[in-house]
């Protein structure tokens, strides 16, 4: 008889338990990265299927682990339970505000990385937040801006789920 033990942590009940399923892990070469643990990487729910959706596409990668690490830092820093935050959008907004690149190379490395995330100029263009005028590194900045706001709004969206289940 083979007993089979499934592990079934519900990373999902605050930003701290979502954070908690995130750690630091280095590369032969010595840099730095985000990963799952162990522990999370074996649970049995859709963790991994639902971080790959704020992937939007992309294989994942670097970038989308830091700034969903990063978010939740945030989330946490919040003085207030999510459910009773009247306006996420304003949130979200002023999480992205605060993880937006402010260095042009950074900025530029973000999109050379994956030059399909041109399509979050083209999403706020014709959302009419990127006014004709706007020089190209307000362009990118904004495109960039969306990109993380997007992923916040999922991640607090999934969060305030998980409590009215």
């Amino acid at each position: 008889m083979t007993t089979t033990i499934t592990n079934e942590i519900n990373w999902f009940i605050t930003a701290g338990t979502l954070r908690a399923a995130f750690t630091q892990d280095k590369r032969q070469d010595g840099t730095s990265y985000w990963c799952l643990t162990r522990q999370a990487r074996q649970t049995v729910d859709d963790l991994t299927e639902w971080l790959h959706s704020l992937h939007d596409d992309e294989l994942p990668n670097d970038w989308r682990y830091e700034t969903i690490v990063s978010i939740l830092d945030a989330l946490i820093d919040v003085d207030k339970p999510l459910d009773e935050i009247l306006d996420h959008y304003d949130l979200t907004c002023g999480i992205a505000d605060n993880l937006t690149d402010i260095y042009n190379h950074d900025l530029f490395q973000w999109y050379a990385d994956h030059p399909d995330r041109v399509s979050y100029i083209e999403e706020a263009t014709a959302e009419g937040l990127i006014s004709t005028d706007l020089d190209t590194i307000g362009r990118l900045t904004i495109g960039q801006h969306e990109c993380i706001r997007s992923m916040a709004d999922r991640i607090v969206d999934r969060l305030l789920s998980s409590h009215s289940h």
